[in-house]
């Protein structure tokens, strides 16, 4: 059945419903064809869908799937999590137009949520929006709203259509007006592979064998933007999948030109239709045709002040290139790749074009040109005009070398240096570009490191006597090759003053790191809470790139007598928060570890995964147990679960699990160590579990357990042996302290001097 057909008998089944009095809810359990490995299909639907969640655990994919592969549908996942800085986190599954997106942003500041819907909905607004979180949930409910309520614009050809709520498993058989009802349970079964495979890449610690669905699930539809529509049978019901023609024909004038591009985009969409039902050669010519309509049509640039007066037309067309030409690379079974490189020499700037070429189809491709396109000549050079043949199952590969003017490269055009590579699939020609932006943004990245630091807090002194100092540590990282002066510029909070720092930065070739420190000062105008420091880099006037660091003022006071002995975790972050107290630690080596006093230390400190640095770690059970029974404390940050069994005087076996606050239970509630020298929250302490987080339980033996997690394993220990003790700390303390968590920081505190 092809796809018009498939969506025409389905809206006739939707209209024998209604007519039957049977509401206007159809239960989708049908058995049809995957497309889970068929580029083909997401060339035959333009309709993108957007999921609004707020439970990463309770995602509904059965019904994601379902849109995905059953119709080729774009589906965006959007989750908003509360944080003091606006940053965003794009993931996909790479081919298969899904795309997770994580947004971090201050509740505090509700004009985020205008910034996040305008970057979200900048190329192409979601024909259809699913609601799965809840209400009580602030961001949710406010991004919800929000969305709900944006209205359709005039200089938008796509708008929201549909907007659904999910009201999860129904008992109600009297299929209400407006409800979508899916079973899930078939669904599951259905994509189960594919969920296998393609969730753990957005999602790395989700099991898809854990996953359970209620065996009906319902949608109800919270508004419509189609005039007098009535209930559909589903979600895509009445929703043209290719609008491509119905744009043209609507907004075109009429005239030769009209049909022509009418042609074309008619024969883009019948010629993927036809590649379904062919196999082989066959199937692998009519998405290549499909490709070469779309190139045709996409080339004529003119079409026209109305269609170019809508913001996203041309984002759609680029788009539907960009799939046809996936589709037609998969079909023939060509993995091309172009790269451009620009290196200096002693007589000026060269640029070497690398083409790269291996066929792994059922028939051969004829690589017949490769062209130069300077912007500043009409005439383009040919760098390869003899025809060569790449049979399937072989690769080709070769370099070209180009002298270019140094004045050519300071040109601030958007195409500045064109390639193109044209091959031949039998009689069809594919022809491939690569530029480059000479007026591009460079790939210039700034960041801090660490990105956030905790003062000790000070006597209360004259309002503006400056009575702490720090040093703020900047990482620029480029390419190599790259060289340039830049300009790095500090924004601090009140309270918080800049020394003196290099504000002119000469990035050299040779180089891809520069580390930049800078002195900064608290003073008693400083205000409480987390405040933002903002770094920026700009090059030629125009900024590049930022970053943002949190800075609080937390106590964390480590007594002076203690001494500390480090194994640090690959992550360096337990070194960098010992820096911000007044600790005395010093990193241990191997030989350290070996032969050295370890009386010296009061407290050894092993991170999360240090023993993998450290290959006699395995070796001295001995020396560690006599350094604990003559008084020496060591404390273990969560390992992973290849921890070393018998490389300590108790047995520890680690294990990773997300866990929420309801499954995290404090057994000794009066400990010490929960009490001294900070007294601990656990309200405040608990509240970073809010959402499910990723924790190391372990099964220690013997130990007096602190904190329990409801699989049975402590979370934190204490296991003493003669006039020392072992403490286990599984919490995510490192990342909680990151965030600058205040409780965090103090248990830290109590752990050390314990």
């Amino acid at each position: 059945m092809s796809m018009m057909r498939f969506f025409s008998h389905r809206l006739k089944k939707a209209v024998w419903l209604r007519s039957a009095s049977a509401a206007a809810t159809l239960l989708l359990c049908l058995t049809v064809p995957s497309f889970g490995s068929d580029p083909v299909p997401y060339n035959l639907c333009d309709i993108r869908v957007l999921y609004l969640f707020d439970n990463s655990e309770s995602i509904d994919w059965p019904t994601i799937f379902y849109l995905n592969d059953n119709f080729g549908c774009r589906i965006d996942l959007l989750l908003v999590k509360p944080k003091d800085i606006f940053k965003h986190h794009l993931r996909e599954v790479e081919n298969k137009e899904i795309f997770l997106h994580e947004y971090y942003l201050p509740e505090s500041n509700p004009a985020r949520i205008d910034s996040l819907v305008a970057e979200v909905c900048r190329e192409h607004r979601p024909d259809i929006i699913l609601l799965d979180g809840d209400r009580q949930d602030r961001l949710f409910n406010t991004l919800s709203k929000y969305i709900i309520n944006l209205v359709p614009t005039p200089d938008r050809l796509f708008n929201i259509l549909r907007v659904y709520e999910r009201i999860g498993a129904t008992k109600d058989t009297s299929y209400l007006a407006g409800r979508v009802v899916l079973n899930g349970n078939e669904l599951l079964n259905r994509y189960r592979k594919r969920m296998e495979n393609e969730i753990p890449i957005l999602f790395s610690w989700y099991r898809v064998q854990s996953l359970s669905v209620n065996r009906l699930t319902s949608y109800r539809l919270v508004k419509s933007n189609i005039p007098q529509e009535m209930p559909g049978a589903d979600f895509t019901s009445g929703i043209n999948p290719m609008r491509l023609t119905d744009i043209l024909q609507r907004h075109l004038e009429e005239g030769p030109k009209k049909q022509t591009l009418l042609k074309y985009a008619q024969r883009f969409f019948s010629s993927f239709s036809t590649s379904r039902r062919e196999i082989g050669r066959a199937s692998s010519d009519s998405v290549i045709n499909a490709y070469r309509q779309m190139q045709t049509l996409a080339e004529n640039a003119d079409f026209g002040q109305t269609l170019d007066s809508f913001v996203d037309f041309r984002p759609y067309l680029d788009n539907l290139l960009a799939k046809a030409e996936k589709a037609a690379l998969e079909a023939v079974g060509l993995a091309w790749q172009g790269k451009i490189f620009l290196r200096g020499s002693p007589h000026g700037p060269k640029l070497k074009y690398l083409v790269s070429l291996s066929v792994n189809g059922p028939k051969e491709i004829e690589l017949t040109s490769v062209q130069f396109h300077p912007y500043w000549d009409t005439s383009a050079i040919a760098l390869d005009s003899i025809p060569k043949i790449i049979m399937p199952h072989q690769s080709y590969v070769k370099e070209y070398l180009i002298d270019i003017d140094r004045s050519h490269l300071e040109a601030e055009q958007p195409e500045s240096l064109l390639f193109t590579t044209e091959i031949a699939y039998g009689k069809v020609p594919l022809v491939f570009s690569n530029t480059f932006p000479i007026g591009e943004t460079p790939d210039l990245k700034i960041r801090f490191e660490p990105d956030y630091y905790f003062v000790q807090p000070f006597a209360k002194l004259e309002v503006d006597r400056v009575v702490s100092s720090m040093t703020l540590r900047v990482v620029i990282s480029k390419p190599q090759s790259y060289s340039e002066t830049a300009h790095l510029n500090l924004e601090t909070p009140r309270g918080l003053f800049a020394g003196a720092y290099r504000q002119k930065i000469q990035l050299d070739k040779g180089a891809s790191h520069k580390t930049v420190r800078i002195p900064f000062s608290i003073s008693n105008l400083f205000e409480l809470g987390i405040q933002h420091v903002f770094v920026t880099l700009a090059v030629n006037g125009k900024t590049v790139t930022t970053d943002t660091a949190l800075v609080r003022i937390a106590a964390c006071h480590i007594a002076d007598t203690l001494k500390v002995g480090l194994l640090p975790d690959s992550s360096g972050a337990l070194e960098d928060i010992l820096r911000m107290t007044d600790a005395c630690f010093q990193p241990l080596t191997n030989r350290a570890l070996m032969t050295a006093d370890l009386s010296a230390y009061n407290v050894i400190v092993i991170g999360s995964g240090s023993f993998r640095l450290y290959p006699s770690f395995g070796k001295i059970k001995d020396r560690f147990e006599d350094y604990l029974r003559h008084g020496g404390s060591i404390v273990i940050m969560g390992q992973p679960e290849d921890w070393p069994d018998g490389s300590l005087p108790v047995s520890l076996i680690p294990r990773t699990e997300l866990l929420g606050r309801g499954g995290i239970t404090n057994a000794i509630p009066g400990s010490r160590i929960l009490m001294r020298p900070y007294d601990i929250s656990k309200s405040n302490f608990l509240s970073f579990f809010r959402e499910k987080r990723e924790v190391t339980s372990a099964v220690v033996s013997p130990a007096e357990e602190v904190y329990v997690c409801s699989s049975g394993g402590t979370l934190l220990s204490i296991s003493r042996l003669g006039e020392g003790q072992i403490i286990y700390c599984g919490f995510p303390l490192l990342d909680m302290i990151s965030k600058l968590e205040i409780d965090a920081i103090h248990l830290f505190a109590n752990i050390l001097n314990y």
